[in-house]
């Protein structure tokens, strides 16, 4: 065997205008044309050039490889026969026994042709041609998306197959006639006309997956979106969706996105007749939208904004399911000592017995500087709020408070010490008709002090560590008596704990601060084990020793305060269990405690909630005692739950709600890496909302590769 390498410039001084001259002219932007094969024939009678025995054509666009290559000068066109094997630039791989190349080797056209695309798709066809621009048909084409070895006779799970397949690289579209859909060989549906975006892809307007359903109270129903994407602009686009229901009527959504330099919104519109609470066939519309942006000076913006004219349609059909919407805009900025706070924002309570408690604050400013050194820590707070219809209060208040720390450790003893100064000036526009005083103008100076002392100790052997440190603190706080003219707006639901027992204001706001003397004693213990796992034990309690605690619901006048307990405790992942509780200290009967239990086996898991209250804890008066048992296991992807609540006050055993629900929570059944099948059922029940039904629901969603779903 012999080989001949034929640089194109050699070509050109023996046949003059060759069949890739390119290479000479003085263009820069022609094409370099590199040609090898085994045997090299020349006709100079009839303008013929004969290439055969591995023959390989390399340019900048393509590689031909094929068993024989006949060019004829005279016509600008050369024959490839027998293996031939075109790679495109792209990547894209067509392979034919005859392929016919014009155009100085930039058209092209076979028969018959295979083609596997870039994706690893495919297409097979009668007959290919593709221009000098890149435009390709396909005659009497199948296409498939499935991974399977067609050329030896393996069928393909789905496939298309039309009397045209076109392939338009400047739309980035394939376009196909009468197109013919099979899954596995059965004709499922014929179209006149389809088409879909290329592998080039990445957005394209068009119509998106429809979603059809059937439900008892809608009977059956459709959702039909249609995506927006401005080919010539990537900073925005938009969703339409049509929402149809046999029975209870329609509502259209529109979705809008845009994105700027440094700001992002979304929105989303919805409108219709449909048939709610209020009435069948009601005209409902609502809408909400969030706008976030970095502004100058490192602040940054948040801004949403939510929207229904009929309270629980939003949520009756799918679109928010939220039951309080807040529309707010909120300012902030973050220094490395500093934060600063603006927000105004409207709640909305869409339970209709909440009417009453519907705030709005306009504005709520807040700036907030704080700083840590090896002296003293300090920290201090400037806030500003004017509120309106907060439980039919209308309250302005500013207020200036300031805080030193001081930490000494002396000999294993931690010596903690803090004071504080405050103002606060109150405004009060409006009362309920319930609180009788009518002082409208309150000023209030507070200062306070504690001072705490703490040891660690610790007690570490081979197999079990003990930690353990005692606290006691004494604090006090000095102020005049206000608790009966200012409203405690943000403290009333006081509930002790572990978190503000050594807190020198325990209500933690500024509305309840009250003149009140306490001492405050608690021991938190560690026990670090091999066996057994970790338990973080704690146990305190405060002791007042003058003053007065009022103006809070849960409020306590004996000088004790409840013992304060909580357990938490990790053996292992198939138990752990955390207890909170509050003790009375005459009886030590618990007034309050919540127990959960939850772990995991293999692929089952539990949990277990007891919650008691006594009705001294709770705004209305009334004693609560539930526990909640929920269990599910996962086979693979496939989720079986169960959850059952009781309402145990009283010792009577009531059942609340029950609930039993089989989900998917993989992306289904993969047929050929093409057709992916999802069968989901959901089931939902001890739903309380007066608007909200428990339903079952079953879909079935048929997902094809680079096409599109259909859902059931």
């Amino acid at each position: 065997m012999y080989v001949y390498k034929v640089i194109f410039l050699f070509v050109y001084f023996l046949f003059g205008n060759a069949f890739a001259q390119n290479i000479i002219e003085s263009d820069p932007s022609s094409d370099k044309i590199e040609f090898t094969s085994d045997k090299f024939e020349v006709d100079e009678n009839n303008n013929i050039t004969i290439a055969s025995g591995n023959v390989i054509i390399k340019s900048d666009e393509r590689k031909i490889t094929a068993d024989k290559i006949k060019y004829f000068k005279n016509l600008d066109k050369a024959i490839a026969s027998g293996n031939v094997v075109l790679i495109e630039k792209d990547g894209t791989r067509y392979e034919s026994q005859i392929v016919e190349l014009t155009d100085n080797f930039k058209s092209i056209m076979a028969t018959p042709l295979y083609a596997e695309l870039p994706d690893k798709s495919f297409i097979n066809a009668e007959k290919f041609k593709k221009k000098q621009l890149g435009e390709s048909f396909f005659s009497r084409g199948l296409y498939s998306a499935c991974e399977c070895n067609f050329k030896d006779g393996e069928k393909p799970v789905w496939s298309i197959s039309a009397k045209k397949i076109t392939h338009n690289p400047t739309t980035k579209t394939i376009y196909l006639d009468h197109p013919i859909m099979r899954i596995a060989s059965i004709p499922v549906y014929y179209l006149p006309h389809l088409s879909f975006p290329d592998w080039t892809v990445r957005r394209r307007s068009g119509f998106l997956t429809p979603t059809f359903g059937y439900s008892k109270r809608d009977r059956f129903n459709v959702k039909i979106p249609y995506y927006y994407a401005p080919e010539n602009d990537e900073t925005w686009d938009m969703t339409f969706t049509s929402h149809q229901n046999a029975k209870t009527g329609h509502a259209e959504q529109l979705n809008v996105r845009k994105k700027y330099e440094s700001t992002s919104l979304k929105t989303n519109i919805f409108s219709g007749n449909l048939d709610t609470e209020k009435s069948d066939g009601d005209d409902v519309f609502g809408f909400n939208f969030s706008i976030s942006s970095k502004i100058q000076n490192k602040w940054k913006m948040n801004l949403q904004a939510k929207y229904a004219d009929q309270d629980t349609f939003m949520r009756r059909y799918d679109f928010d399911e939220d039951n309080i919407y807040k529309s707010f805009i909120n300012l902030e900025k973050t220094n490395e000592n500093s934060f600063s706070n603006i927000e105004i924002y409207n709640v909305r309570n869409l339970d209709k017995n909440s009417g009453d408690n519907e705030p709005t604050m306009a504005p709520s400013i807040t700036h907030h500087i704080f700083n840590q050194n090896n002296k003293y820590d300090y920290d201090i707070k400037f806030s500003a709020h004017s509120i309106y219809n907060d439980e039919r209060y209308d309250i302005k208040r500013w207020s200036g408070n300031g805080e030193i720390y001081k930490k000494i450790n002396y000999n294993g003893l931690l010596i903690q010490g803090d004071a504080n100064l405050g103002l606060d000036l109150y405004s009060i526009q409006g009362r309920p008709f319930t609180d009788k005083n009518d002082n409208k103008y309150i000023d209030r100076f507070s200062t306070g002090f504690s001072l705490a002392a703490s040891h660690q100790s610790s007690i570490i052997s081979e197999k079990t560590s003990i930690l353990f440190e005692p606290k006691i603190q004494l604090s006090s706080i000095f102020s005049p008596d206000r608790s009966d003219e200012v409203p405690n707006r943000d403290s009333s639901e006081f509930r002790l704990d572990e978190a503000n027992l050594f807190m020198t204001n325990q209500y933690q706001g500024r509305d309840n601060i009250q003149r009140i003397d306490r001492l405050n004693l608690g021991i938190t213990s560690l026990l670090l084990t091999n066996n057994l796992g970790d338990i973080n034990f704690f146990l305190g309690q405060s002791q007042k020793l003058s003053g007065t605690q009022k103006n809070i619901v849960t409020s306590n006048e004996n000088r004790q305060s409840h013992l304060i307990n909580s357990i938490d405790w990790n053996p292992n992942k198939m138990l752990n269990l955390s207890w909170f509780s509050l003790y009375n200290h005459h009886n030590l009967k618990s007034d309050l405690s919540d127990l959960n239990i939850n772990g995991s086996v293999d692929q089952t898991s539990y949990s277990i909630n007891r919650r008691s209250i006594n009705k001294d804890f709770i705004s209305n008066n009334t004693n609560r005692d539930e526990l909640k048992v929920s269990l599910s296991h996962k086979i693979s992807n496939l989720k079986a739950s169960y959850s059952t609540t009781y309402n145990l006050k009283n010792n009577n055993e009531q059942k609340i709600s029950e609930t039993l629900g089989l989900s998917y929570s993989g992306e289904g059944y993969t047929f050929g890496n093409c057709l992916t099948i999802l069968l989901e059922y959901k089931s939902t029940g001890g739903v309380n909302d007066r608007d909200l039904l428990s339903e079952d629901s079953i879909n079935l969603s048929l997902s094809f590769k680079n096409l599109s779903e259909l859902k059931f």
